[in-house]
Formats: structure tokens, C-alpha cells, sequence
């Protein structure tokens, strides 16, 4: 298991999941690029998708922190992609880290820490097919000095 306190750059996201985000004129700002707050609603995007292709649409989930690392400017028109793994599994949450590509190009890097909940919005243990399916997309730090990657 992968320490939360890994450095996303210091991540290996050779095997990540990978988005493909739709940009919109709404998304930008007077400055002509993308406002700072789309890019929570990109990462929430990222983060359903994933959990859809591991067949968890029903996942029952508080995001309980979010932090953005931006790197360079994003405008319309550029091709924009979202890579993330999982970093952390502990007792009721899990942590993902992600990188958004603009045009190939590292644009913003991200942390998140998810908690899966009850009916009652109570913290809920991870099952083990949940932890299972979540291992899917565990990352491990980068070998080599590269910190591109590929996506699954």
C-alpha cells in the first residue's frame, strides 16, 4: 500500500485511470482559461468514472478533502484528460491522486480523500470487494525520473 503522503509527482501512472473531460465555454474566465473552480467538477467527474468502470456506480461516498496543485493554465479547446490511482486504503476511506493533462501536458495535480458512508452518513468500513476492486488502480512510486504516464 502506497503512503497518502506520496508526492503525485513522485507517483507511477502507467497504469491509471484514465477521463476524457469535455471543456465548455462556461468553464473559462474573463482571462480566457479555465476558471479554478471547474476544475473540482473535472476531478468529480474523474473520480465517478472511475468508480463506474469497477462496476460501484452505487457507491455511497463524502469527499472529506480536495487538494489542487496547479501547474499551468488550461484554455478551451485543448485536449483535456484526467489520470488517477489510488493511493491509500484505510479503514472507511481511500485517497486518490490525479494528474490532469492538458494537450499531454501536466496541468494540475490533485490529492482527494473519500469516505464510504452508511444511510446514517456514518463512516463505513471498506468491504472487501470494495477494497478488491480499488486495488485495481493502486499506485506505486515511479521507478525512473519520468513522471509522465500512460493510461490504462
Amino acid at each position: 500500500m502506497s503512503s497518502p503522503a506520496l508526492a503525485v509527482a513522485a507517483l507511477d501512472f502507467s497504469a491509471a485511470h484514465a477521463c476524457d473531460i469535455q471543456l465548455r465555454f462556461s468553464d473559462t474566465d474573463q482571462m480566457g482559461h479555465i476558471n479554478n473552480a471547474a476544475y473540482a467538477m473535472f476531478l468529480e467527474t474523474a473520480r465517478l468514472d472511475l468508480t463506474a468502470s469497477l462496476g460501484l456506480p452505487e457507491l455511497k461516498v463524502v469527499l472529506a478533502r480536495l487538494e489542487l496543485d496547479y501547474r499551468r493554465e488550461v484554455k478551451l479547446g485543448q485536449r483535456v484528460q484526467i489520470l488517477t490511482v489510488v493511493t491509500h486504503l484505510g479503514t472507511s476511506s481511500w485517497s486518490y491522486a490525479s494528474r490532469l493533462l492538458a494537450d499531454g501536458a501536466v496541468a494540475l495535480e490533485a490529492r482527494s480523500v473519500q469516505v464510504q458512508v452508511g444511510p446514517d452518513m456514518r463512516p463505513q468500513p471498506l468491504g472487501p470487494a470494495l477494497r478488491s476492486a480499488l486495488a485495481t488502480y493502486l499506485a506505486s512510486p515511479v521507478l525512473s525520473s519520468a513522471v509522465t504516464g500512460g493510461a490504462r
